[in-house]
Order: C-alpha cells, then structure tokens, then sequence
C-alpha cells in the first residue's frame, strides 16, 4: 500500500511540473508513446527477420514458410542471392533504428529540457508574486537552490520515466519475437534477466533516494557558502571572512561531488551484473536448445537470440541507468512540489489592474492593527489617520515605533490584520495593482542594475518603450544632470552591479528619477535620506520642496531635519500614534519628541 502512494504521489509531482511548464501531459504523453511504438516496432522487426536469416545460413526449407515467401518474393531459391538480400534488409532496418533512435533521443531530450527551462521560470514567477510577508521570511538560498538545483531534478526523473517506457516497449516487443521463435528459452531468459534487473533495483532504491537527498542539501549548503561570499563581498573583505565562506562553499561542492560518485557506481554496478549474467543465459540457453531440438533448430534459435541481445542488453543497462537517474531527481521533484504547494497557499499577486479607475483622494488609515503570523503581539494597533492629498506627511518616531511596518501597510505590501487602507473611500486590496501604478518609491538602498543610467532610471521598462523626453525630465528634478554630464557615455553609462561606481547620493538621485519616472500621484521615501550627507540630504530636501504641493508625499525619517517642512508629521510609539500635526505642534505635544529634536539639536 505504501508503494501505491509513492507511485501515485510521483506521476502527481510531474503532472504538476508538465502544468508548470504549460505543456499538456496527454498531449505530451501521446507524442511521446507514439514515437516509442514505432522505435519498438523497428525493433521488433529486426530481430524477427533475424529468424529467416539464420533458417537460410543453416538449410532450411525454401519450399514453405516465412522462407518460401522470401523465395517467392525474390524469384530465386539460389541461397547465394537469398542471404546477402536478407542480411541487407536486417542491416538496414537497425541502421534506421539506431538513426530513429538518435533523432528520438535529440526530440526527447529538447522536450524535457525545456519543460525543465519553463518549470523553472514559473518556479520563479512565483517567488517573485509571492506576498511580501512570505518572501521576507524565506531564506534567498533555498529560493536559489530550489529555482535552479531542484528543477533540474525533477526533469532528470521526467526524462528516466519516459526512457524507461520507450526501452520497456522494445523489450516486450522483443520478447514476443523470442516467445514465437522458442516459449520455453524466453521463459527462461525473462525470468534470469527479470530476477537480476529487479532484485538489484529493489536493494538499491532507498540508498539512490537518499543519495539525491544529499545532493539536495549539498546543493542549499552551497547557495548558503556563495551568497554571503560574493554578495556580501564587501562586509566579507572588511571582516577577513572570505575564505571562510568559500572554503565552506568548497566543503559543500565536495560533499555532492562524493555524492555524485556513489550514485555514478550505484548506477554502474547493475550493468556489470547484467553482463555476467548474459553469460549464464547463453549457458543455459544452449543447453536447453541443444537437449530439446536439432542442431540445425537450435543454431537458428541461437542466432535469433544473439540478436536480440544486442538490442535487449544495453536497453537493459538503460533502464537501470533510468531507474537511478529517477530515485535522484525525486529528491528534487518532491523540494520543487512542496514549494509549489506552499507557494499556492499563500496567494498569488496579480500585476494586471482590475479596472481603469484610479485611486485619488487623500489616503485613510481606519484603526489599523498588524502582527506577524508567527508572533502573538502586534506591531501596530489601534492607528487611525488621513494623509491628506497632495500634502507631505513624515512618520517619525523610535526604532522599532512601527514606522516601517505602517509605510508597508500603506503601499499594500503587507495585510493589515485589522482594519484597512483606504484612498478616495476605496481599499487599497480592490486593485493592488491600480494602487501600485500610483505609487513611487525610493528606498533606503535602491536596487540597481548593472546596466545603463536609462535602464536604472526605467527600472523594469523594455528598451523600446522606454519615454527618452520623461528621463531627460526626472534626470533634471532628481538633480542627475551634473552627474550625466561628467559620465563618459551620458546616460548610456553602464553604473556597475549595484551601483557600485556611484556614492551613495548619486545612488539615491537615481532611486528618486526611477520613481518620478513613473508619474506617481504618491511618493514615498522610507529612509532614502538617512545614509546621507548633509549636503546631499540638503539637495534631496530641495527636490521635494520643489514637489511638495502637486503630489502626495510620504516620508519615514530617523533624521528630523528631512521632515522638518512637512505638512504633517505623525510621532508613532510602541505601534501607536502618540502626536501629529506640524513639526512645531508636535515637538510642544510630546515630550518624547521633543526629546528627539534636542538631541539631534534642530530648531
């Protein structure tokens, strides 16, 4: 019964993986069972014109039968012209076979590739539409080994299924040849051959699995060595912990490389056991044919099984090659499925709008309360509040006030667990997508690419569509047109991985472009000022000033001096909102914020 449930589990996992790659699995497994009937049907009539050939080399009769027909064909009974035409026949029909089986191989191996390609693109499509929430608490190299690594398992064991069907099909054709040409020595040679293949497979099974488990957890470890090495190469340098990342990169390499040697000897070893044991079943093959038939008899039925063993043993040999390939990709297949399960759960983002209607109006917050699915007290409770349109409203406060996890709320990242967010008297979570097309963003550390100052600027926008006249205008606002102008090639500058050619000004200059870029009705710095010299800050400070009145803004600041003109200034505490209203009304409210402006020594 356990096995049952394996099986069924495993065809589920690769239905899912076909449906991930948006392929049709019956569509996709009639094509494929077509191809291997006509690869088996080639075979099988190889193997059966064996029989005449060997009958023509020892005397048979050319009076009657299968010979007779050949003769009659022909026009000739002269065994000189007979066997040359026949042998001729048998060569050609293997030589097709084997071409037949090589284009099969090469149409094969493109379709599972490629469901492996398209697999893991939907993988990743849905890790980058996953809920926010979700994404932060996933660890970037169990994403990265499961995207890449794990996928490439799982189409290991779509390949073996179907290597193992396609060769299963030539050895029951084969076998029927062989039970027409003597019943009882393909009894017996199925029976050897059964017990071999089957008895090494059922011994080897669980050690294979376990084998692909530990290629798995390899392949995390490695991700887990990598990233912090090469993406955290900065604070690696600074803390002499390169090595140590790389040589716990290098142990994991090793440890799947040891792996892989285990399985690459577990999948050989059944190939030696077969050889040997073809020996033994020509030993007893001839001995049953030369006590139950004529010499001339068991030559020919000899003859038409050295044959067929040319083609059954190496399809042996791939099915047990098949067999293991599959028990390693099942590792794999079960990580991508357990994935595609959680993933599924937890909802997916639609980044296509729901409806043209925009969001306008000044932006209501009704008693707000958020908390974490795995922890039992709330970040924010009880927040109520209107950001007024086309105004600027800064959210100051302590670490850990909540400021952070209100802007998320805000920009529908996160899902209030109470209350809701509204704009105009619409919730935001009617159309995130809408919501978001009204929204620019600069973060406290912008992402950029390693690619042109206009493909940072038009961040996600393809080359064709990008709006030159739009970036020459955001590149003015966001004060780039000096940096511009002393790069070599302008905005065609190719600014490093990261940006890292570029100071942290420049960085955030460009963060505020690509977020002007999009013609936002609502911008949001959260932190964006806070790494930032003074002057730069100051500069930053004049672009908004120069913005404050024709869109809404939305500030979260440690420094006060960033929010010093805003309109409104919202003092949060221990997820509440202690003050607002002016900077001044606010400082003469609350003592702990005045607190705040005496130490950071602000009028």
């Amino acid at each position: 019964m356990a096995r049952a449930r394996v099986g069924g589990g495993l065809i589920a996992q690769l239905r899912l993986m076909l449906h991930m790659a948006d392929v049709d699995p019956r569509r996709w497994l009639a094509g494929t069972v077509a191809a291997s009937l006509v690869l088996a049907a080639l075979d099988t009539l190889g193997v059966a014109a064996m029989v005449p050939l060997t009958q023509l080399a020892t005397g048979g009769d050319l009076d009657s039968g299968t010979l007779g027909w050949i003769s009659d064909l022909v026009g000739t009974t002269d065994r000189s012209v007979l066997i040359p035409i026949v042998a001729m026949f048998v060569a050609a029909v293997f030589i097709v076979k084997s071409i037949g089986a090589i284009l099969f191989r090469w149409w094969l191996l493109g379709r599972t590739t490629k469901i492996s390609a398209l697999s893991s693109a939907e993988l990743a499509r849905r890790y980058a539409l996953a809920p926010y929430a979700e994404h932060r608490a996933r660890r970037m190299s169990e994403i990265y080994r499961n995207i890449n690594d794990a996928t490439n398992q799982s189409a290991s064991v779509l390949l073996g299924l179907v290597s193992i069907a396609t060769d299963a099909l030539v050895l029951v054709a084969i076998t029927i040849v062989l039970a027409i040409a003597s019943p009882a020595v393909t009894l017996f040679a199925v029976t050897l051959f059964a017990v071999l293949v089957f008895g090494v497979q059922m011994s080897l099974r669980r050690r294979q699995y376990r084998i692909g488990e530990e290629i798995a957890a390899a392949g995390l470890a490695s991700w887990q060595f990598l990233l912090p090495g090469l993406d955290g190469f900065r604070e690696a340098r600074l803390t002499g912990s390169s090595n140590a990342f790389i040589d716990g990169f290098r142990e994991s390499r090793l440890r799947r490389a040891r792996a892989s040697r285990e399985m690459g000897i577990l999948s050989d070893a059944p190939r030696y056991l077969l050889e040997i044991g073809f020996i033994f079943a020509i030993l007893g093959i001839s001995a049953i044919l030369f006590t139950t038939s004529t010499p001339a008899e068991a030559v020919t039925v000899l003859g038409v099984f050295a044959a067929a063993s040319l083609r059954a043993l190496p399809t042996l040999n791939r099915i047990s090659g098949s067999f293991a390939t599959i028990r390693t990709g099942r590792a794999g297949l079960d990580i991508v499925s357990r994935a595609v399960a959680e993933l599924d759960a937890g909802g997916r983002h639609d980044e296509r709008p729901h409806s043209r209607e925009r969001f306008e109006g000044d932006i209501q917050l009704r008693d707000l309360g958020f908390r974490y699915a795995d922890a039992e007290d709330f970040v924010l409770r009880e927040v109520s509040l209107r950001i007024r349109h086309n105004e600027t409203t800064a959210f100051v406060g302590s670490s850990g006030a909540g400021k952070s996890t209100l802007l998320d709320l805000v920009l529908g990242l996160l899902t209030p667990t109470e209350g809701a967010v509204e704009v105009g008297g619409r919730s935001i979570r009617d159309d995130l997508a809408s919501w978001y097309a009204e929204l620019g963003v600069v973060p406290q550390d912008v992402f950029l690419l390693n690619d042109t100052l206009t493909a940072n600027i038009a961040f996600g926008v393809p080359d064709d569509e990008v709006d030159l006249a739009r970036i020459h205008e955001v590149m003015v606002m966001a004060q780039l047109d000096a940096l511009v102008a002393a790069l070599p090639q302008g905005l065609d500058t190719v600014v490093g991985e990261r940006g890292v050619r570029l100071s942290g000004g420049q960085r955030q200059r460009i963060g505020l472009a690509r977020a002007l870029y999009r013609r936002p009705s609502v911008l949001v710095l959260d932190e964006a000022t806070s790494a930032l010299d003074n002057l730069t800050e100051h500069e930053i400070a004049t672009t908004l000033a120069r913005l404050q009145g024709s869109l809404t803004i939305l500030i979260v600041a440690h420094r006060l001096s960033t929010v010093r003109h805003a309109d409104t200034l919202v003092f949060l505490a221990d997820g509440r909102i202690e003050s607002e209203g002016t900077f001044d009304e606010v400082r003469a409210q609350n003592a702990d914020f005045a607190r705040l402006v005496e130490l950071g020594e602000l009028d």
